[in-house]
């Protein structure tokens, strides 16, 4: 059971796809969102990898404008749109498209990206990183949230500030501009 930690939809629970997806458990989310400084007003938030859609609607809690959910699975982004119309929410869009395809499509920066894909896709992770930093889609301050298990070579270079945390076998990466 995912339930939403903090926020305006705190304690609601959001549905998870059956198949296919590890949700990002409870306490990494809250740590996430910690490390990120809970409030998140005015933040336009990426979750490229949705799944579920927990760290979207979890950023969206904390006060974030607005959020872009990106998932392959058809079946993973009917679940983050029923978990929306669940919760009311209308500052969300969500992209039924492979991650190149809906990072190509994009032209304003986010301040926000949380980069959670599976965790054998190792490809998915340099690429988006190089993406986002090389066509100017990371605003001034952005962050961006990594969520991975094992091993990960990242060119890191483009953010000045880099962070650790571990959580069992997870690990989470935060980086800001």
């Amino acid at each position: 059971m995912v339930k939403v930690g903090s926020g305006i939809y705190r304690s609601r629970v959001i549905d998870t796809p059956e198949e296919g997806t590890l949700p990002t458990k409870n306490r990494v989310r809250e740590a996430m969102m910690s490390a990120l400084g809970n409030d998140l007003t005015g933040a336009v938030v990426l979750d490229l990898f949705a799944g579920s859609g927990a760290l979207g609607i979890e950023a969206l809690s904390r006060g974030a404008k607005k959020a872009i959910f990106v998932d392959a699975s058809p079946k993973a982004a009917k679940i983050v749109q029923s978990n929306l119309a669940k919760l009311r929410e209308t500052r969300a869009q969500v992209l039924t498209l492979d991650y190149q395809a809906a990072l190509r499509r994009f032209l304003e920066p986010f301040d926000i990206v949380f980069l959670d894909p599976p965790y054998a896709m190792k490809e998915a992770y340099s690429h988006s990183l190089g993406y986002l930093s090389s066509h100017d889609l990371l605003s001034e301050n952005a962050a961006v949230v990594v969520e991975y298990e094992g091993e990960l070579e990242l060119d890191t270079s483009y953010f000045p500030f880099r962070r650790d945390y571990t959580y069992g076998k997870t690990k989470v990466l935060l980086l800001r501009r």
